[in-house]
């Protein structure tokens, strides 16, 4: 059975259809050194990178039973002591992209350690502006992606990946002006799932239909207006 790994606040809906659809669901509880709103969304707290995921060292403590869950599944946690603040870019230390055999990231505030990794492994950095480059694209696959980030959508089109570059709005986050398609979004193989409606977004069509052109499924979790719950993890 495959485990799909969330905020805990995701709601009962979503949770309910994910259950169904499934997947043994895995709660991350919240890091008080980031923000409230966005305090236990995957993409800020977690970087996985093959059988590796990276983390801070006081998240280790405050969610030890979740990553032991994960390391139980073959995972390797790797441990970060870096500073790490509800302050921007002090809060990005585990937000980076990885599409198309790259690193897409602002690369003087993401963890050396996924750094060093990526060097080690021969995986290209590209180095963008956007910090929160994980929950700012959905990627569709390895060559294709969606965002509403201009920067982003540019520098991964140099690269050769198919980039439906959507308007912003639309994903509702807490405490923000808005969230971002990667945050209410997860990849599992054939699918694409969706905290909320894909239809009820302004570029709900555009988005189904560019997942449909790169043989994806939209699937969403429920119908309610899309929000950002951090990047849904499937392992």
């Amino acid at each position: 059975m495959k485990t799909v790994i969330v905020d805990n606040r995701i709601s009962k809906k979503c949770i309910n259809t994910l259950g169904e659809s499934g997947f043994s669901i895995l709660t991350l509880p919240s890091f008080p050194r980031l923000p409230s709103p966005v305090s236990a969304h995957p993409d800020m707290l977690l970087f996985f990178a093959g059988n590796t995921v990276f983390c801070h060292k006081e998240y280790l403590e405050t969610a030890s039973r979740e990553l032991e869950v994960i390391s139980g599944m073959g995972y390797k946690i790797s441990v970060s002591d870096e500073k790490m603040s509800e302050s921007y870019p002090e809060d990005i230390l585990f937000n980076a992209l990885s599409i198309g055999g790259r690193l897409y990231c602002k690369a003087d505030s993401v963890s050396r350690l996924i750094l060093d990794f990526t060097r080690e492994n021969g995986i290209e950095i590209r180095n963008v502006k956007q910090g929160y480059a994980k929950c700012s694209v959905c990627a569709v696959s390895e060559s294709a992606a969606i965002t509403s980030d201009t920067g982003l959508c540019k520098a991964m089109r140099a690269d050769g990946i198919d980039v439906l570059l959507i308007s912003a709005g639309g994903i509702s986050l807490s405490g923000y002006d808005t969230g971002f398609i990667g945050g209410c979004s997860g990849t599992d193989g054939r699918r694409i799932y969706f905290s909320g409606n894909i239809a009820l977004h302004p570029d709900g069509k555009a988005i189904a239909e560019f997942c449909e052109k790169h043989g994806k499924e939209p699937v969403s979790l429920s119908d309610e207006p899309l929000y950002d719950i951090g990047t849904m993890f499937f392992i």
